[in-house]
C-alpha cells in the first residue's frame, strides 16, 4: 500500500526527473552551433500533458581543437534560447511531444554582431515499455522514444558569421530509452540515445557539393535528494558526435566532436500542478573534450501539468 507521503515524494521525484530533461536542450549542447541532439520533453508520471516554457543564458568560456589544444575565449560570446515545450499522452502507454527554441546569439569583436530566430525544432514519439504498475525496490520504469530533428534554424553552411549559427543543419533521427527510480527522498536517472544526422546538398559562396555527418550519441545519469516540494539534484552527460566530411574540397570537414557537462539544480512544486526549476550546467569541469566549444549556462523553467 502506497501512502501518501510516499506518492507525493514519488511525484516529486518524478518531477525532478522532468527538470533535468527540460534542461537537457542547454545542458547537453555545445555552444557553436546553437545546440547538440536534445530530448524534447516527455512524460514521465500520471499526467495527461504538459507545458513548459523555458530561457536559458550560455557564455562562451573556452574553445577546443580537434588535437585537444584549449583555448580560452576573449571575445563575449553568449547564447540566450527561450523554449516552449509540450507532450501529451494517447492511448495509455503512448505519447508526442514537440520542442521549439528561439535564440539569440551576441558575439563581440569586429567580426561580431546579434542575430535571433528559430533554432532546430524537435519531435517525439515515446512508449511505456517498462511501467510501474506494482512497487518493486530495484525495477525502473522505463520509456523508449524516437525523436526527429528538422534543420529549421540557420547553420553554418549558410553563414560564415557564427553568430547567426542557431542550429546543426541537417535532419537527425534518434532513438532512445529513459530509466527511473526513486527510494523515498531519494531519486535516480538514466538516459541515453543514439541518432544519425543525414547528408545533405550545399551551396553557398564558398562551396557547393555534399556533406556528410556521421552518427552521434548521448548519454547522462543524475541523482536527487527531496524534502517536501523541493528537490535538489546533480546530473553528468557526455556528448558524442562523429566527424563531417565534404566532397574532398575540405572547406566542411570536421574532426569527431566531444564533450562532458556537469549540472545542478533545484526544483519546486506550487499548488496546480505548477512547477519551476532553476539549474546551472558547466561543460569546463569534466572529459576529455575535442572540437568543440565549452560553455556555462544557466536556466529557468516554468511547467504547467494536467493530470489524467
Amino acid at each position: 500500500m502506497i501512502t501518501t507521503k510516499r506518492l507525493k515524494l514519488f511525484k516529486l521525484s518524478i518531477f525532478s526527473f522532468l527538470a533535468l530533461i527540460l534542461s537537457a536542450p542547454q545542458i547537453f549542447a555545445a555552444a557553436c552551433c546553437g545546440g547538440g541532439f536534445a530530448l524534447p520533453s516527455i512524460i514521465t508520471g500520471d499526467d495527461k500533458a504538459q507545458v513548459t516554457t523555458s530561457y536559458s543564458y550560455s557564455n562562451l568560456d573556452t574553445r577546443v581543437q580537434d588535437n585537444g589544444v584549449w583555448r580560452k575565449q576573449k571575445d563575449l560570446d553568449t547564447t540566450q534560447i527561450l523554449r516552449l515545450e509540450g507532450a501529451h499522452i494517447f492511448r495509455d502507454r503512448y505519447q508526442a511531444g514537440f520542442s521549439l527554441p528561439v535564440l539569440t546569439k551576441n558575439q563581440a569583436g569586429l567580426a561580431g554582431g546579434e542575430a535571433s530566430g528559430l533554432g532546430d525544432a524537435q519531435a517525439l514519439v515515446g512508449y511505456e515499455y517498462l511501467p510501474d504498475w506494482s512497487y518493486n525496490p530495484w525495477r525502473p520504469k522505463g520509456i523508449g522514444f524516437l525523436t526527429l530533428v528538422a534543420p529549421t534554424g540557420s547553420s553554418q553552411y549558410d553563414s560564415n558569421n557564427l553568430y547567426t549559427n542557431r542550429g546543426r543543419g541537417f535532419w537527425s533521427l534518434g532513438a532512445g530509452t529513459i530509466l527511473t527510480k526513486n527510494w523515498v527522498q531519494w531519486d535516480v536517472l538514466g538516459t541515453f540515445e543514439i541518432h544519425r544526422r543525414f547528408e545533405k546538398e550545399v551551396s553557398n559562396e564558398n562551396f557547393q557539393g555534399r556533406v556528410t555527418p556521421g552518427w552521434g550519441h548521448s548519454a547522462a545519469i543524475g541523482a536527487g535528494y527531496n524534502q517536501q516540494n523541493l528537490r535538489l539534484g546533480t546530473s553528468l552527460s557526455w556528448n558524442n558526435e562523429d566527424a563531417i566530411t565534404d566532397n574532398n574540397q575540405n572547406i566542411y570537414t570536421f574532426a569527431k566532436e566531444r564533450y562532458a557537462t556537469l549540472a545542478v539544480l533545484a526544483s519546486y512544486t506550487f499548488p496546480q500542478n505548477w512547477a519551476g526549476t532553476f539549474s546551472y550546467a558547466d561543460q569546463t569541469l569534466l572529459g576529455n573534450p575535442t572540437n568543440t566549444t565549452l560553455s556555462k549556462t544557466i536556466s529557468i523553467s516554468i511547467q504547467k501539468r494536467w493530470a489524467r
